[in-house]
């Protein structure tokens, strides 16, 4: 018997993703000084970075609970990931290997059984989360809301290194550090991939 498709509601990443990045860039882009610019998209980013940290592992087991411990099919929408990376989680989470085949005897077209699933998500040490699926779809939005805020407030940031690095500024990678609360080679890192962005 065919695994259950879910019914799980699915929440529209593509307008979450626009909504958030467009109000990072309205937010970052009035910033008129550049040492404001800098710190404010440095608390965005590490705000982001926060609440990926919290969230992705978070929503990832209640997809790897529903898919392993009650067959649910889709769940990629749901995640507002690729297909492909989808199967990377689950290969990871069984094998520790994004390459590795979760087909019963490494055969492309055999599936595993819903016993089968079962017993190798006990085995790998997948846990079984009760509400995963009243869960999931919240989740799932966050960490896309903040992915979103990250992607859009680091062009930002690069630019604006260098700003601070050029005239009438000159400000040191310590002084642009100290100004955002990161690290000098966190600071080193945005510098080089500015450059890069300009063909440097």
């Amino acid at each position: 018997m065919p695994a259950a498709h879910h019914n799980l509601t699915i929440p529209d990443h593509k307008m979450l993703r626009a909504e958030a990045e467009r109000e990072v860039k309205e937010e970052l882009g009035v910033i008129a000084r550049p040492d404001e610019r800098f710190k404010r998209g440095c608390e965005i980013v590490q705000q982001a970075d926060l609440e990926i940290a919290a969230h992705t592992e978070e929503r990832n087991q209640a997809a790897l609970s529903l898919w392993f411990y009650e067959g649910i099919r889709g769940l990629d929408k749901v995640l507002g990931i690729l297909p492909n990376a989808y199967s990377e989680m689950r290969r990871i989470a069984l094998h520790g290997d994004k390459k590795a085949t979760i087909n019963p005897g490494g055969d492309l077209k055999a599936r595993m059984t819903a016993e089968e699933r079962r017993r190798a998500a006990e085995k790998a040490g997948v846990p079984y989360i009760e509400d995963a699926a009243d869960r999931l779809p919240s989740l799932a939005a966050t960490v896309s809301v903040a992915t979103a805020r990250r992607k859009a407030a680091m062009p930002f940031l690069y630019d604006v290194t260098l700003v601070l690095t050029e005239e009438p500024y000159e400000w040191t990678t310590d002084r642009i550090a100290a100004h955002g609360d990161v690290t000098p080679a966190y600071v080193r890192n945005l510098k080089s991939r500015a450059n890069r962005r300009r063909g440097r």
